[in-house]
């Protein structure tokens, strides 16, 4: 088996694929966060979702990244926003995730982001109390529990006893969209669901949704900005491996320097010892 060089990496990542615009939905991973970015797409869906009031959100960002270190995972969130109040404070965090495909680790990659968040919230000298409610809200075409609901919402609660919540204010919830017809019609979230399931927008919110995916499918710059999205993508993640080996190479060499300087002080502590005792 050949090695793959780096130059056969590179022309792997120009490969140019042939994209049907016209077969593009909200679901589509490119597509989902150019629409939810929008803040009056975002805000009464995140309000149908947890069944709250929000006075106002920060814009919202596709595609954010944040990372610890170097050697740690780097996370990219599909939408990010905030919750603020009247006067401007943060009050949550909202993270949503359109996840077509179940690799069978989602629960864990929201454990994953939410951790990733909280510390990037909490500055050094910063006490636990200001930590802000955080919610990560999947959005799911197949049941990945199993039980056959449209709605999984997970918090912390006591083993021994389910109404002792622990009070950390991490939210986890999942929505299952091809369980849509499982909710009742007085329910603010079904009219969304549904949407995602069927692509039939026969609401105002849901009118507005496909108002911009259909902008966005034939819009030309997003068309371009789409062929070159994939590829961005695997080039960000590969100068990050470089970025990180290059740091441990240099860790590395630095620990071997200092290992040898420690033997050549040990090797001199015991070449003096050897002559005192000979004196």
């Amino acid at each position: 088996m050949s090695e793959e060089t780096s130059t056969d990496k590179t022309n792997s990542i120009n490969e140019v694929k042939t994209i049907d615009f016209s077969k593009l939905s909200i679901t589509d991973r490119f597509i989902f966060p150019l629409v939810m970015s929008h803040k009056e797409i975002a805000k009464p869906f995140i309000e149908a979702a947890l069944g709250i009031k929000i006075y106002d959100l920060r814009d919202p960002e596709q595609e954010k990244t944040e990372q610890v270190s170097v050697f740690g995972k780097s996370v990219r969130y599909d939408v990010f926003t905030q919750q603020i109040d009247k006067n401007g404070e943060v009050i949550r965090s909202f993270d949503i995730e359109m996840q077509v495909v179940d690799t069978k680790e989602l629960p864990k990659r929201a454990r994953y982001y939410q951790s990733i968040r909280d510390t990037n919230e909490l500055r050094k000298g910063s006490l636990y109390g200001g930590l802000k409610d955080q919610y990560v809200l999947f959005i799911c075409p197949d049941d990945i529990f199993g039980a056959g609901l449209p709605i999984y919402s997970f918090q912390n609660f006591a083993v021994e006893n389910k109404n002792i919540a622990l009070n950390d204010r991490t939210f986890k919830n999942y929505y299952i969209f091809k369980e849509y017809k499982k909710l009742p019609d007085t329910h603010p979230l079904k009219k969304y669901l549904k949407y995602f399931a069927t692509n039939a927008a026969d609401t105002v919110e849901t009118k507005e949704i496909d108002s911009k995916v259909e902008w966005y499918k034939t819009d030309g710059l997003t068309q371009e900005r789409y062929m070159t999205w994939e590829q961005e993508i695997q080039l960000a993640v590969e100068n990050e491996r470089q970025r990180n080996e290059k740091v441990i190479a240099e860790q590395s060499k630095a620990l071997a320097e200092q290992a040898r300087e420690i033997a050549k002080l040990k090797e001199q502590l015991a070449a003096a010892s050897g002559t005192r005792r000979m004196a």
